[in-house]
């Protein structure tokens, strides 16, 4: 399980997606998810999750935009333990001496 997060994390790091096509990818997840062809609802749901704010992904929203592209399973725990690895590569980056 290990070895596929870090896959992900590296795809995330390195995932050029626009912010208007990972916002579809959140759509797309949202409607999945909540069984709704309702794209107003599907943006509430995404709000209210906190994978759009602001009319721009944020990072969990980028996390489940990645997953969708590479036709993963997108969970709660799998974005909160990726988030986390990315947390902890962010940490370790900025406490390399340059």
């Amino acid at each position: 399980m290990l070895v596929f997060d870090l896959k992900i994390v590296s795809a995330l790091k390195m995932s050029a997606l626009s912010d208007f096509h990972a916002q579809q990818l959140i759509m797309r997840h949202c409607m999945a998810t909540e069984g709704t062809t309702d794209a107003d609802y599907a943006m509430q749901v995404a709000r209210l999750k906190d994978f759009i704010r602001n009319g721009t992904p944020t990072r969990a929203g980028r996390i489940v935009a990645t997953l969708m592209q590479a036709n993963e399973v997108v969970d709660e725990f799998k974005i909160r333990q990726i988030s986390e690895r990315l947390d902890e590569e962010e940490k370790q980056s900025d406490s390399k001496p340059q």
